[in-house]
Parts: C-alpha cells; structure tokens; sequence
C-alpha cells in the first residue's frame, strides 16, 4: 500500500511547488507562443500539481520533482494544444506558421543570448570559425526541436528525422537526460545545473559538445566516438548510471523498435502466417 501524505501536508507540497510548476507552464507557453493564464495554462499545471502532491510516497526515494515534473509538464501541453484548437479560425497563421513560431519560440529559450542579438558562444579551437560554428549549432538545436514538435503532435512523422534521434540514443544517458529536458521538457540549462547541483557553464559547455557532435553525425552518416562526460557531470552520471535509468531517446527508440516490431507480428497473423 502506497505510504502517501496526509491531505493537509500534500496540499503544502504543492503551496511550496506552486512557483515551480508555474516555470513549467510558462516554459510551454512560450513554446506554443501563448499566454499562460489567459490560455489556461497556469490551472492545467496546478490541476497536475495537486493530483500528484496527493499521490506523492515519500518512501519511495524518488524526489517530488522528478516524480511531478513530466505530469505537470503534459498538462500543460495538453491545455495548451487544446487552447490552440478552439482559437483556431480564418485569422489565426497557417499550421506551418505556427510551427515555424513555435521553433522560433523554444530556440529563443535553449539560446537566450539570441534575444539580445547575440549568436551563441562557440568553444575555442572548433573548427569553421566562430561565425559558422554558432550558425551549425541553431541549425542542430532547431532539427531538434522540429524532431519534438514531430513527436508530439505527429508521431509518424517522427521518422522524418530518425537519424538524429538514433544518434542522440547513442549518447552517455546523462547526456541524453540534458538534452530531453532542454529540448523535450523546455527547461533551461541553468534550471537543469541547479538541480544537479553543478555549475551552469558545465552544462551549457557540454550542451554545445553535444551538438557539435550531432552535427557531424548528421553530415558524415558515420559512427563516431561519443563525447566523453566532462568532470563536472561525472558524479550525476554515475548517480543516473546507479539508478539504471535509460536515456529517454534511448527509450524512445526503443519504443519505436517495439511499435514495428509489434504491427509486424500483427500483420504477419493476419496473413496467417
């Protein structure tokens, strides 16, 4: 039987949260280019909140943010994709817009330097020059968030970039685990160091390790060592490692593998075979 809260200290859990859970519908606001109360954002995240402060064990180990994160993060999506639809009309942008606003959006988020005009920071001795290397490092960050888009809102299409997401399921799942939760989770990488409880230019260094590497997977079609885990992260990948947690694109593929594997067999009964 699961060792849950009494009522009243759940309900101060999510009192203590409730900035927190907000960050989160904001994030997705400003992926979906919305406004987080108006659209309703902000009660589909204390809805979550709530729901899982109620159903927290404690005696599980798992931290509460873990626990609430993903929740609290598809109930936001989902009011705001249902936002979307009843806003829907003869003036509202095309599909192919408001995607393209969306991209837009969440790279402003994963290259805040971006807002003030400012291309990001390339680490010294790559190769191309500054100018080109920045460039190669949006245009990866924006293959990525396209894969998510894909993902959520059309999953077949998801095959469109397969091979960008087979490569970031090759990758150490410390690495992968910062990539989802910047890209997939819209968090910034200071929110993810301070989890963590590492410096933040670690991350955001390892962050642009980790797109120099798929961009020339992408580019040669070959495999290449994986980037190796900067000190500063070697004690979370040793923790995540201990846990046996997988890479979320890792399990996504894994999904994928699966969901083939399945409708194969289904097919294969249906011709009797």
């Amino acid at each position: 039987m699961a060792n849950v809260l009494p009522v009243e200290e759940a309900d101060q859990l999510a009192l203590e949260h409730q900035g927190w859970a907000e960050s989160i519908a904001r994030s997705v606001a400003r992926a979906w280019n919305m406004d987080w109360r108006l659209d309703g954002l902000d009660g589909a995240a204390m809805e979550a909140l709530l729901f899982c402060a109620r159903r927290f064990d404690p005696s599980r180990g798992i931290p509460f943010r873990g626990y609430a994160r993903k929740r609290i993060h598809e109930a936001s999506t989902d009011a705001a994709r249902k936002s979307r639809g009843w806003r829907r009309g003869a003036q509202n942008p095309t599909s192919e817009e408001q995607r393209a606003r969306e991209l837009s959006s969440e790279l402003f988020n994963v290259f805040p330097e971006l807002r003030s005009g400012e291309l990001p920071l390339v680490e010294e001795g790559s190769d191309g020059g500054e100018v080109r290397g920045a460039i190669r490092q949006l245009l990866v960050g924006a293959s990525i968030i396209a894969a998510k888009q894909s993902s959520i809102e059309q999953p077949d299409t998801l095959l469109d970039y397969k091979r960008l997401v087979e490569l970031m399921a090759t990758l150490e799942p410390v690495h992968q685990i910062l990539m989802w939760r910047v890209y997939w989770e819209g968090e910034s990488m200071r929110t993810v160091a301070s989890e963590w409880g590492i410096d933040e230019l670690n991350v955001i260094r390892e962050h642009k390790v980790l797109l120099s590497y798929l961009m020339k997977g992408i580019q040669s079609g070959k495999p290449a060592p994986t980037p190796k885990i900067r000190p500063g992260l070697r004690t979370t990948s040793v923790k995540i490692k201990k846990d046996k947690l997988l890479g979320n694109f890792s399990e996504l593929v894994g999904q994928h593998v699966s969901g083939q594997q399945s409708g194969g067999a289904q097919a294969a009964k249906g011709r009797g075979l």
